[in-house]
């Protein structure tokens, strides 16, 4: 879960490229789409499970932190996200450099031993990065329009380049079946802190106003809830709801990811993404002077 502050200043450079993953990728198709979008907040919910990430959060982070600025803080990780998939390589490697500074300036020191623990710690590096792909995926193939085991593959290997940008240690993954191994072998070992399960609480009961708004709602959020593995559903006492249940909000929030496309191709949700990424660069970068002739 990263705090990430988009740029505001400084002349920006131009698009000089497509960036690490272009146009023959996977992932550009795949993360434009609402779809993925949706299940990409299933990885909050993850990430909250591992404790010594929550407690080190908790201690370098407001923990007074509502829903709305719990919101705020996803759209700016979001916008990271959307940058070092869409945007050129100048503004991709501004953003990984930025967001890994703040990943370094993220510690506290320990009273009892003296230690300064920071953030880039190996297995948070990795359960959050891999949560949000395996997440993202997950929404993909549930509310997208699908996705083919081996596109599902491509994605897991293009998502290296995301995950060496930040650092992010391996061992890699192959297919997106050895993800999904790896997140259900590291569930067993997961446990929830009062700090994420306050945290979790506040997601899942967002201040929304009026009978219709709580309803929609609810079913979207049992859509996300519903790509969790049935493990990590016992964290968050969401037994009440049956699979039916479940399977109604799936199917609610698949309808909502097509809403959200607006009839647009993939090649326009595309050209959307990169064009957020130029309009509004989650790190700007300093346009290069043009040389003066001699």
């Amino acid at each position: 879960m990263t705090d990430v502050h988009p740029s505001r200043s400084l002349a920006d450079a131009p698009r000089a490229d497509d960036g690490y993953y272009g146009p023959d990728s996977v992932s550009w198709r795949v993360f434009a789409d609402p779809g993925s979008a949706l299940g990409a907040k299933n990885a909050v919910f993850l990430q909250m499970l591992d404790a010594g990430m929550m407690t080190h959060f908790e201690r370098v982070s407001l923990t007074s932190e509502g829903p709305e600025a719990m919101a705020a803080r996803f759209d700016r990780t979001s916008a990271y996200l959307r940058d070092s998939i869409y945007a050129d390589k100048a503004h991709a490697d501004a953003a990984a450099a930025h967001v890994d500074m703040l990943h370094e300036r993220a510690s506290w020191t320990n009273p009892e031993t003296g230690e300064v623990v920071s953030a880039k710690q190996p297995e948070w590096q990795r359960w959050t990065w891999w949560t949000y792909i395996w997440s993202a995926v997950r929404g993909y193939q549930e509310f997208g329009p699908g996705l083919s085991t081996a596109d599902a593959d491509r994605v897991v290997v293009e998502s290296r380049i995301g995950a060496q940008k930040l650092h992010v240690p391996g061992p890699y993954f192959e297919t997106f079946a050895e993800l999904d191994s790896y997140i259900r072998t590291e569930l067993p070992k997961k446990s929830l802190t009062i700090f994420a399960a306050l945290a979790g609480h506040s997601l899942r009961h967002p201040d929304v106003k009026g009978p219709v708004a709580k309803w929609a709602t609810r079913r979207v959020l049992n859509g996300v809830l519903s790509l969790l593995p049935l493990e990590a559903r016992y964290f968050f006492a969401v037994e009440d709801r049956s699979e039916k249940e479940f399977a109604r909000g799936a199917r609610f929030t698949k309808w909502i990811a097509k809403l959200s496309r607006k009839n647009q191709t993939a090649e326009q949700l595309i050209a959307q993404a990169i064009g957020e990424t130029i309009a509004a660069p989650y790190r700007k970068v300093r346009a290069k002077k043009p040389v003066a002739a001699a």
